[in-house]
């Protein structure tokens, strides 16, 4: 066997954990340039749903938290998939595609895709004194009194937040750990 058999066997390996590790580089950077909008919007209902307590005469112990999507499909469905097989502080999440007209008071966190401010309003109406977590990425949705606003800006998702008057937008990472009462 000469030099020149042993170095191309000990290339070929080389060539072949190269490629590998190029292709998967590759791969991940192609995932990660896949990420939706609807995925990234799911990804904060889920977070707003972690990081809110809601008081006990609207959510049992052991009940449910139903997160629910009006007008937006893609969305639901990347919620679907975002909250499959999760729990948070021993409630089941449960994914709800409704309708409009449908029953939003059950909803403990409701998203509504692209509201204007005619009908922000009505919903607002619709939702008085129940305790629901408000989430739109219509115009000026937290403004208006909704809880959050998501707000895309170049090519990333932010959120901005009406509490008692007063509006802040936050990037992702500074979500708190600590609870917020609604």
């Amino acid at each position: 066997m000469g030099f020149r058999s042993v170095l191309s066997r000990v290339r070929v390996p080389r060539l072949v954990v190269t490629a590998t590790l190029v292709v998967s580089a590759a791969a991940s950077l192609a995932y990660a340039e896949t990420v939706t909008a609807p995925a990234v919007k799911a990804a904060f209902l889920y977070n707003f749903a972690k990081f809110t307590e809601w008081p006990s005469e609207s959510l049992a112990p052991g009940q449910p938290l139903a997160l629910c999507v009006i007008g937006d499909t893609a969305v639901a469905q990347a919620l679907a998939q975002t909250i499959k097989g999760r729990s948070i502080d021993g409630h089941e999440l449960a994914m709800e595609l409704i309708e409009a007209d449908g029953s939003m008071r059950s909803c403990h966190l409701l998203f509504v895709g692209g509201l204007d401010a005619k009908r922000s309003a009505q919903l607002f109406q619709a939702l008085k004194g129940a305790a629901v977590f408000t989430v739109s990425d219509g115009d000026k949705f937290a403004e208006l009194g909704g809880v959050a606003q998501l707000i895309p800006k170049n090519d990333r998702i932010r959120f901005a937040s009406q509490r008692d008057g007063c509006t802040s937008s936050h990037e992702p990472a500074i979500i708190g750990s600590s609870g917020k009462s609604i």
